[in-house]
């Protein structure tokens, strides 16, 4: 394992335990088993580390567009299984998990810069499906962006905020059906 890795996995660690607020660069390095200046020759300080951090969680999340992408499945069963995928993968992710709870602690605007990547990179995955789904007369012409908006904060909505447990069919059945036809007559 390179001194590069080593920080990252050491500092991994100390968030996913400590939380941003609480972890010094001095305690990644000794962590890590190198220097500080070493620490600072690949990160200008920890800010650039939940940078860093973000972009990997970004890249994972691509990884899981693409395993669903390549499934052959109608557009509004693959922009489902996509949203769902991604948002459980969020809700899981440790690390993200930390960094979202102490966005307060964060200094100013580095939360919601990673939030806004993460939900951005979402989003345009959304758009890229639904473009393709009116290509292939599967998805109504509408506009797709505003359209991504709707369906992410629909889903991210009945995750995170709504207070009922719903369990994964039930979501899927209630989505589709919105998405198919409506809520009105």
């Amino acid at each position: 394992m390179s001194k590069k890795e080593k920080v990252i996995e050491s500092a991994r660690a100390l968030f996913c335990k400590y939380g941003y607020k609480k972890v010094s660069m001095d305690e990644i390095a000794k962590k890590s088993g190198v220097t500080k200046k070493t620490i600072y020759s690949y990160f200008k300080d920890k800010n650039e580390l939940v940078k860093f951090f973000a972009y990997e969680e970004i890249e994972k999340m691509k990884s899981i567009v693409e395993k669903t992408e390549k499934r052959k499945l109608p557009a509004i069963e693959k922009t489902h299984n996509i949203i769902y995928n991604l948002l459980e993968y969020r809700k899981e992710e440790e690390l993200l998990n930390k960094f979202t709870e102490e966005a307060n602690y964060l200094p100013q605007g580095i939360a919601d810069e990673c939030l806004e990547m993460l939900n951005k990179n979402i989003m345009s995955e959304i758009k890229k499906l639904l473009e393709k789904g009116i290509e292939n007369g599967e998805v109504k012409s509408c506009d797709t962006e505003l359209a991504s908006f709707l369906i992410y904060k629909l889903y991210v909505a009945l995750m995170f905020e709504w207070d009922k447990p719903l369990d994964k069919k039930e979501v899927t059945e209630n989505i589709m059906s919105f998405l198919k036809s409506g809520v009105f007559n």
